[in-house]
């Protein structure tokens, strides 16, 4: 069993803490997208990003490195090329992401992007041969019930009927995001890096991307040249949201090392229910018995979700485990089983050989007294 001390603990709250703050800020930030540009955003987050991970594996020492898994491989081009198709999918979930922000209060977002978890599932099922059990198939019912309710409660009102806008890129937001999910598993497949690498590889491939976007479109012009970009305020959130950009990735693999990958998913999956009232808090979200009950059912139905995955995942490994064990203990088994057979059938030779022998003499016998 895990060991649960002061480490592990501080592992957990540390990821929650960094999400629900990530989320928060980009939120923030999403609502000020007419003062600084998203393409700027995410280029600055990208910076940072990169300028953090090489700092910290130039600074960190070599053992904390390897116990955390942070340690950076040299560029190859092979890899390079391999995780462009990742970069893709990287650039068009942040995007998407800020702009559902400015349409999208922050629970809605919470429950909605569990839609992603099916999408990621048939996909694992399509493209990996994952399978899918009842309990998976039911809590991604739950899910798609409760982001149902929850967008016809948010984005459908008399007055404008259904807020299309908002619901295009809540979908390609989950499309993206779950594309981006599978595609990270492959190239990862293919070319054997650590998730840390992953981030490096990202933000080395999306900042010149970002770059060049932000500088074609005028963007990074338009806001070095714009006065209220330099409110402390909006420049301490960019730097603030550009730092967590990298602290979640240090907390995710901080919280792998010191718990397990099981228990990091279900951080994940609770730290929404917080998250989702912070939001109605911060950002003065209406509070109704509806919404209420369609985040409850949501988180539930993601939490329910991350558990069958994990006992899914942990029977699974039982499996390799036993099937290991059964590899290895195979040939002592087998080589225990021919000498049993060696050694019946040497007694069952002596034993007919001393029956021959005995009818042998008896015939002796009565051949003799004829």
């Amino acid at each position: 069993m895990q060991k649960c001390g002061l480490p592990q603990i501080l592992s957990c709250i540390t990821y929650s803490m960094c999400s629900m703050l990530m989320t928060l800020l980009n939120k923030s930030l999403a609502s000020t997208h007419n003062t600084i540009p998203l393409s700027v955003i995410m280029l600055v987050q990208n910076v940072v990003a990169l300028g953090l991970i090489r700092l910290s594996s130039a600074t960190l020492p070599s053992n904390t490195l390897a116990a955390l898994k942070m340690e950076l491989p040299p560029i190859e081009m092979r890899v390079v090329r391999e995780w462009i198709p990742v970069n893709i999918f990287f650039i068009a979930m942040l995007f998407s992401g800020f702009m559902t922000f400015t349409m999208v209060t922050v629970s809605l977002v919470a429950i909605c992007k569990n839609v992603t978890n099916m999408f990621t599932t048939v996909g694992d099922y399509y493209f990996f041969g994952q399978p899918i059990t009842r309990n998976i198939v039911f809590a991604l019912l739950l899910m798609v019930v409760a982001a149902t309710l929850g967008a016809s409660n948010d984005l459908v009102t008399p007055e404008k009927g259904i807020n299309i806008s908002a619901l295009t890129w809540l979908t390609i937001n989950c499309f993206t995001t779950s594309g981006y999910t599978l595609q990270i598993k492959r190239s990862q497949t293919q070319t054997g890096i650590s998730p840390f690498a992953c981030s490096y590889y990202n933000a080395l491939i999306a900042t010149p991307i970002m770059l060049l976007w932000s500088l074609g479109t005028g963007d990074l012009y338009a806001c070095v040249h714009n006065p209220n970009v330099k409110d402390p305020v909006l420049l301490l959130s960019l730097g603030v949201s550009s730092f967590l950009g990298f602290c979640i990735g240090f907390s995710v693999f901080w919280c792998i090392s010191a718990t397990s990958p099981t228990t990091c998913s279900m951080v994940g999956a609770i730290t929404k229910v917080p998250l989702a009232v912070l939001g109605i808090l911060i950002f003065k979200e209406p509070v109704t018995h509806k919404r209420i009950g369609f985040i409850a059912l949501g988180l539930l139905a993601g939490i329910i979700y991350t558990r069958t995955k994990v006992l899914e995942r942990e029977r699974q490994r039982a499996k390799m485990d036993d099937a290991d064990s059964f590899d290895v203990e195979k040939p002592v088994a087998l080589k225990t089983e021919l000498v049993k057979m060696r050694s019946s059938q040497h007694e069952s030779n002596e034993s007919e050989s001393s029956s021959d022998g005995g009818r042998n003499r008896v015939v002796t016998n009565k051949v003799s007294s004829c």
